[in-house]
């Protein structure tokens, strides 16, 4: 009786055990399957989450000059060129487009033409969006007949008025609200870098202008050659640039920097006219034996700097048609920067004109 139990008993636990053995292999296979399915599903490519192209919606002729032709949804501007679009006449002629550049969103191209009439044109093209869906597009629109008066503005400069520990790479950007007349001159002041040694170039759209200084190889290549200590750099970039229109710049880009960690601490201001009036954009010159700093009046004729604590002379230059020749200038005066006398320069008409850089040295 007792050898009957304990033979019920065995066989009963290896019926336990089978089950059990027969439970891990599942889970082993399933284990294994698993696996399988996870590596196949690392070597496949996610399904592109947009495989439609873009569509043209609207086109906007915002002038003469201009137009914003509206898609769909966000389009790849990194691809856009002039040669990408045609603008014909009834008559089949071809015109120019004279620069392409990114619209107020990013579903917006803008493109800048030749002077349009107002009749009937026919633009044609090539686009892709974000994810490199390629459409082509063909519509006729007709042109507006707004002239473009608005003046260009500089949105954006750098480096910012009054960076501090800046010796090395040394550049300046500005960067506009539209394109800019690329054949125009560009008249500059900067100082005390050796201007030959400054050379410029726009950005593809025109919408940007960048400044570069070397002191060895060719002007404008930037290499990292370090500025001596305790140096203030200054730089204008005088109004002598129009848009495409014709517009001129409203007012100077004044911005400097300096090597050191601080600034010079001593803030003066003071007030520039001409005529009893107030005058913009007049370069006031502070100068001693062992420096120069340089600042520009705003429209209100006011204008501030930062000066260390020594004697100066003030003088106020002005040159009116950009050729680098002063036609308006102040007398001379000497100026104290712990002297709580309020600032006030008034120009005059210059006899014997020099160049700005006499003024400089």
């Amino acid at each position: 009786m007792i050898i009957h139990y304990q033979k019920l008993i065995a066989k009963t636990q290896r019926k336990k055990l089978n089950k059990k053995l027969g439970v891990l292999c599942v889970s082993v296979v399933i284990l294994f399957c698993f696996l399988f399915l996870l590596s196949c599903a690392k070597k496949m490519l996610p399904p592109s989450p947009d495989r439609f192209p873009p569509r043209l919606q609207e086109i906007l002729p915002v002038n003469q000059i201009r137009l914003d032709l509206v898609f769909d949804e966000e389009i790849n501007q990194g691809t856009l060129n002039p040669q990408s679009f045609l603008l014909t006449t009834p008559d089949n002629e071809t015109l120019l487009i004279r620069t392409v550049s990114r619209g107020t969103s990013s579903n917006i191209i803008t493109l800048y033409t030749q002077p349009l009439q107002p009749v009937q044109y026919l633009i044609s093209g090539t686009v892709a969006d974000r994810f490199n869906n390629i459409a082509q597009f063909r519509r006729n629109f007709k042109a507006s007949a707004i002239i473009d008066s608005i003046p260009p503005r500089i949105t954006r400069f750098l480096p910012q008025i009054g960076t501090t520990r800046k010796n090395r790479n040394i550049s300046f950007e500005f960067s506009f609200s539209e394109p800019m007349d690329t054949t125009r001159p560009v008249s500059f002041i900067v100082y005390p870098l050796d201007k030959q040694r400054i050379n410029w170039q726009y950005s593809g759209d025109w919408q940007s202008l960048t400044f570069g200084y070397s002191t060895r190889g060719k002007p404008g290549e930037i290499f990292a050659d370090s500025l001596a200590p305790n140096t203030n750099v200054y730089f204008i970039l005088q109004p002598s640039l129009t848009d495409l229109s014709g517009n001129r710049l409203q007012n100077c880009a004044y911005t400097f920097f300096t090597t050191e960690s601080l600034l010079p601490p001593v803030i003066v201001s003071g007030n520039l006219f001409y005529q009893n009036q107030p005058y913009a954009d007049g370069i006031v010159i502070f100068s001693n034996p062992n420096s120069k700093a340089i600042t520009v009046s705003d429209e209100q004729g006011n204008f501030a700097i930062r000066l260390d604590s020594a004697l100066y002379q003030i003088i106020a230059v002005k040159d009116t048609n950009f050729d680098y020749f002063v036609d308006l200038i102040t007398e001379p005066a000497d100026f104290n920067p712990l002297d709580t006398m309020p600032i006030k320069l008034n120009l005059q008409s210059i006899l014997e004109s020099q160049e700005i850089d006499y003024y400089l040295r």
